[in-house]
């Protein structure tokens, strides 16, 4: 009796493991199925001769960015399109990890909790999905590019709807290079620099610089500091591209002088600086299609006066994402939140806040100077920008380029990001490529 008694407790410790084990497996087939199924390794769905039907992937007007046609997966007529939007819509292979057709692989496939993929009664159950993404834009976008690499992002501050996005290097999907991953004009190519990437900011930071002076100078309007295109920091110089004379906070902006900015920088201290940097996302992961972005970073932890002084125009190690910088200037034109930027339905309702109101305010106006005083209205096409442009110098290459900032417009409230890398400056090289986004989507 007793060893009888024993075997049963026995099996009753297996069966509770056994039906443990399967609850918790089922479980996670709830959670993680639609993950599991859609991974790049399968090659029920990834295979060429897949007979699996993935949905149609349209933009905002209905144009088709990508479908399947007899098994095989198409994109869009244009190659401008379907390069521009390589990194938003996917390759079919599924090696761009926060495209579209990779993220919602599941979706577009019909993946079913039940029936999970069945390629025979349920085939052609793919799921379309609509983008709010402009190809046209992207395509303009893209071509101001040139041979270039880089990052141009831009969305309504508003609703959140990216209408641009756009990475490169790039290929083009219907015709994939054989050379792909031994070319080095393609290292890269997988990785969408606007979500996953960094680059030294240059003068863009100094939008960050004088908030950090706003809020700790009362007289942060009218403080002046002279300019003599030199000068000396600890065992170094900071060097500017003229000499500026006098100037105020706003005036150095739209010259964007680096002295002034660094001699700002001293009397703020590291502490400050980096305190303001962090309160406007830097050092933060922000999300994106549920996918985590890049952080931007800069540390003055440990900083000596001169290091101080040039990451205070940006360069030194500061380090910016495309994706964030975007978001800070939806954050500016929108009184200092912004919603999250989406791809597609109506998004997350997640709101980021990235300055106060009074902050957002003062550099609203003065990103507006920026341009009706420095830059000019009229490569813009019509539009009524407020922007901050940034060229960021690096050792042995040329520049990245970067134009920040937003459309003052009611009817196109557009906050956007640009970096183009190797350009010549910010204003003509990345200023094309987001002039010609906005004359693309008209005022």
């Amino acid at each position: 009796m007793k060893t009888t008694g024993f075997r049963s407790f026995v099996l009753y410790i297996l069966l509770a493991a056994f039906l443990g084990g399967l609850g918790y497996f089922l479980v996670m087939l709830v959670v993680n199925g639609e993950n599991w199924v859609a991974q790049p390794y399968n090659g029920y769905i990834y295979a060429e001769d897949s007979t699996l039907s993935a949905g149609t992937i349209t933009d905002r007007d209905g144009m088709i960015l990508a479908k399947t046609v007899d098994g095989k997966r198409t994109y869009a007529e244009s190659e401008s399109v379907r390069r521009s939007l390589l990194h938003t819509v996917g390759d079919s292979s599924g090696y761009i990890g926060t495209a579209v057709q990779a993220v919602h692989r599941s979706r577009l496939i019909g993946y079913n909790l039940l029936t999970g993929l069945n390629d025979t009664i349920f085939s052609g159950l793919g799921t379309d999905i609509r983008l709010t993404i402009d190809a046209d834009a992207n395509a303009a976008a893209f071509d101001a590019f040139g041979v270039r690499d880089g990052s141009a992002f831009l969305y309504n501050y508003e609703t959140g709807e990216v209408l641009v996005k756009i990475s490169a290097p790039t290929y083009d999907p219907m015709n994939v290079p054989e050379d792909l991953s031994e070319n080095e004009a393609y290292e890269g190519v997988f990785l969408d620099h606007t979500l996953s990437s960094s680059y030294t900011p240059g003068s863009i930071f100094k939008l960050i610089t004088a908030a950090a002076a706003m809020e700790a100078f009362p007289d942060w309007n009218t403080r002046t500091y002279t300019c003599e295109e030199t000068c000396t920091v600890g065992d170094g110089q900071v060097t500017c591209l003229d000499y500026h004379g006098e100037l105020t906070l706003e005036q150095a902006l739209g010259h964007s002088c680096n002295i002034y900015f660094a001699k700002l920088a001293l009397d703020l201290g590291a502490d400050t600086l980096q305190k303001k940097a962090k309160e406007m996302g830097f050092g933060e992961a922000f999300q994106f299609d549920s996918v985590s972005t890049y952080a931007s970073s800069i540390d003055l932890s440990n900083a000596d006066d001169l290091t101080l002084a040039w990451s205070a125009v940006g360069q030194a190690d500061v380090l910016a994402n495309p994706y964030h910088m975007a978001l800070l200037m939806g954050a500016i034109a929108n009184g200092g939140s912004t919603p999250e930027p989406y791809l597609m339905g109506s998004g997350t309702g997640t709101k980021y806040a990235l300055t106060d109101s009074t902050t957002a305010a003062a550099l609203h106006t003065m990103m507006r100077n920026n341009v009706a005083n420095y830059y000019g209205d009229g490569m813009f096409g019509g539009y009524t920008l407020c922007a901050k442009t940034g060229t960021a110098e690096l050792d042995n290459q040329k520049p990245n380029c970067w134009i920040v900032g937003f459309s003052d417009d009611p009817a196109a409230p557009y906050a956007f990001a640009v970096c183009v890398q190797e350009g010549d400056s910010g204003l003509y090289t990345a200023g094309q490529v987001i002039a010609a986004a906005l004359n693309a989507l008209g005022t």
